[in-house]
């Protein structure tokens, strides 16, 4: 059996590992028992070095838990009203709070989502409808689940931490490589269980198991697909933008027809696939980067301008990124011809220009402006630039007595500037540089020690003999 303790420590990001251990102390104090579940268990026992997102589940009420995560600037939002967040030091840049399945969407800081959801049950009173919600235990929740590989949790109790919950042997089917629904009645009650089905097995490399294919070929032929709520079609756009390869998923639903389940308009509209795939080339060269809002842009690329904010309420539903998807091209016109003018001549002056602009719009310049000049100066900032910052002489701006603090910061701020612009190439030049800018005089050399010289013979030039002393 794997040992989820060192998965957790190995396999999570420094900062997904923060989290879940952050989140794990806040629901020990309140003596609730916290699960980390679905698709980061998955991948951790399937062996993937990357766990995309943290789904966690909470055995309890989980506002004791929302009540204790801060927002930017100290607010949070709970079913769109604003409240005071506590100091825990576990801090959410946005959270979204459900109060109907009692679950929250949260993007923490350092690029971390999640999900935190109270554990369970749903009965479904008709197909495709929202199911009724009531609180449950652990093992009940994860056995309404959707696919059995997605059926697993750890827990996160101090008492039990790195416990393997597997109710439904979905470690079997993920070594047999299958997808397995848990129940006949599972895409009836809810279609969006297809689309999942879609997207994982292309993602994964699964197999569907021979009697779920069964159970999906009958609900595709009853057309319960077409009952999908406005909010889920949406959810499951919104999955499908941040698959590592959208096109590919898209074009299987096309293909069987099932896009137009999604949203009529796109069912009918051209997709730009050219477009998709040239935005995954540049995310898998970029680390770390977030390539949704581009996809997005690609995906509604070639409608109109009303279908295209009325898809971003659909799929982006956040104002803010609504904004920041639909200004792209706009503001990638406005800040290229800057890019390539005298002005950014010098590498400091590209940083000085760039170090303010989303990430999505860097990634939009490289898919979308082929010159030279903005090839050059965004990758070199992507990617040349934080390995300058990286090698920082820290450890040497120390040992000379600078204290840490915003002296310290613009010392090596300045140094950082000065050796994108190569005017420090050699140890001794950058050392030169500290000393100065630290306002440190050089230590003045030591005088050479001079020696006693004995005196030349005035024709043959040789040092002539020391005369004996007479004896008296």
């Amino acid at each position: 059996m794997s040992d989820y303790n060192f998965l957790l420590e190995s396999r999570l990001s420094p900062e997904q590992f923060q989290v879940v251990n952050q989140l794990g102390r806040l629901a020990s104090a309140q003596g609730l028992n916290l699960y980390l579940v679905g698709g980061a268990v998955r991948d951790l026992t399937y062996g993937h070095q990357t766990v995309r997102d943290l789904d966690f589940v909470l055995e309890g009420n989980i506002q004791k838990i929302l009540r204790q995560i801060e927002s930017s600037g100290g607010q949070k939002k709970h079913g769109g009203a604003q409240a005071k967040g506590q100091v825990s030091g576990l801090r959410a840049e946005q959270v979204h709070f459900d109060a109907r399945s009692s679950a929250a969407e949260l993007d923490f800081e350092g690029g971390v989502r999640g999900e935190l959801a109270m554990a369970r049950t749903e009965t479904y009173s008709r197909p495709g409808h929202r199911p009724e919600i009531a609180p449950a235990t652990i093992f009940e929740d994860l056995k309404r689940r959707d696919f059995s590989v997605n059926a697993m949790a750890v827990s996160l109790h101090p008492n039990s931490r790195g416990l393997l919950l597997d109710p439904t042997n979905g470690v079997a089917d993920i070594e047999r490589r299958e997808l397995r629904a848990l129940h006949s009645r599972s895409f009836l009650e809810d279609p969006s269980r297809i689309f999942r089905l879609i997207r994982l097995g292309l993602r994964l490399d699964f197999k569907t198991e021979e009697r779920t294919q069964q159970w999906l070929d009958r609900v595709l032929e009853a057309h319960v697909v077409e009952s999908l709520l406005p909010e889920q079609q949406g959810h499951e756009l919104r999955a499908i933008l941040q698959e590592v390869n959208p096109a590919r998923v898209l074009k299987i639903l096309e293909e069987r027809r099932l896009l137009v389940a999604l949203d009529r308009r796109l069912g009918s509209a051209k997709i730009g696939y050219p477009c998709l795939v040239k935005v995954r080339s540049i995310g898998r060269s970029v680390p770390a980067a977030d390539t949704f809002l581009l996809n997005f842009h690609c995906l509604v690329g070639k409608l109109s301008p009303g279908e295209k904010l009325r898809l971003g309420k659909k799929i982006l539903k956040d104002g803010r990124l609504i904004k920041q998807a639909l200004g792209l091209e706009h503001e990638a016109q406005k800040l290229s011809r800057p890019l390539t003018s005298p002005k950014a001549n010098l590498p400091s002056q590209v940083y000085h220009m760039l170090s303010d602009q989303p990430l999505p719009l860097l990634l939009f310049l490289l898919v979308h402006y082929p010159h030279a000049k903005i090839q050059t100066r965004v990758k070199n900032f992507l990617l040349k630039y934080p390995q300058v910052r990286a090698q920082l002489p820290r450890g040497e701006l120390q040992s000379l007595g600078v204290e840490a603090g915003p002296k310290f910061e613009k010392i090596l701020e300045q140094v950082f500037l000065d050796q994108l612009d190569g005017k420090l190439k050699t140890h001794q030049q950058l050392t030169k540089a500290l000393r100065e800018l630290a306002g440190i005089k050089e230590t003045p050399p030591k005088p050479p020690s001079v020696r006693a010289v004995a005196p030349r013979h005035p024709k043959s030039g040789k040092a002539k003999p020391a005369r004996a002393k007479k004896l008296r």
